[in-house]
């Protein structure tokens, strides 16, 4: 599942090198100082802008919008009224293009702080095939088919824990210990085709009770969102960081 959010565009505002030789960058994307959290906050607004949608391949960035899910998963929870297991497979997030940052900060050469992130998009869809089976409130639910999720006006949190990891002069790998995802829409609807093998009645009552409820439902969901969301951003951002150091990825003072 390749989910790295806009997190990876973090990275992708501050390529400058690899391998020690320099990359033709397109036009405005620039390296930043490490520690110029206004900087990398117009990086990422800037990539958002204009490569969203084509990314770029010079930094292995790729397309944020739409963003291609190969999977993703939440399991059940029996303490939760909302005890479901629910998949998706080759599903689609759509909006990310139009999201702004509002916060982008922590990093140091040590790594001693956690980096944030925040943005706010105005809509964020999930489109494609799912399944579940479980249990919504007090009814049962099952079903598989074409989904098709609306977040609205999400706020968007990202903190990142890194550890260095020195291989030499002038190579200090930002290893990935911990990433935490936390998404807050103003409202979400829910619409999914193939509940209860297409008997129209039990679709109609479900999709109502999930949709007169929605922050119910999605706050009982949201752990396990943050969570799936968390553990692919951090293998996509290992990547990343393993790759390169952090005296290639940003404009480091001596």
């Amino acid at each position: 599942m390749e989910l790295p959010l806009a997190l990876v565009l973090l990275s992708g505002c501050a390529f400058g090198y690899a391998h020690g030789h320099a990359l033709q960058l397109p036009s405005g994307v620039q390296r930043c100082e490490l520690m110029d959290d206004n900087c990398l906050l117009r990086g990422v607004d800037f990539v958002l802008k204009n490569y969203a949608k084509s990314g770029i391949k010079e930094l292995g960035l790729i397309p944020l919008d739409p963003l291609h899910i190969n999977k993703f998963q939440i399991g059940r929870n029996p303490h939760s009224p909302v005890n479901i297991d629910l998949s998706f497979r080759d599903v689609d997030l759509l909006g990310l293009g139009d999201a702004v940052p509002k916060r982008v900060g922590g990093f140091s050469l040590n790594l001693g702080r956690s980096i944030e992130l925040v943005m706010e998009a105005p809509e964020l869809a999930v489109k494609g095939p799912y399944s579940v089976d479980g249990r919504v409130l007090i009814l049962p639910i099952v079903g598989k088919g074409d989904a098709k999720i609306i977040l609205k006006k999400s706020r968007i949190h990202a903190v990142i824990k890194f550890k260095p990891v020195s291989k030499g002069e002038h190579q200090t790998f930002a290893e990935v210990v911990d990433v935490k995802v936390d998404v807050s829409p103003s409202h979400v609807t829910y619409h999914l085709e193939g509940l209860f093998n297409g008997q129209k009645e039990l679709s109609d009552n479900m999709h109502a009770l999930i949709n007169d409820n929605w922050q119910d439902i999605f706050n009982e969901l949201k752990p396990g969102i943050g969570e799936a969301f968390g553990l692919i951003v951090k293998a996509v951002l290992s990547k990343v960081f393993g790759k390169y150091p952090l005296e290639q990825l940003f404009i480091v003072s001596n």
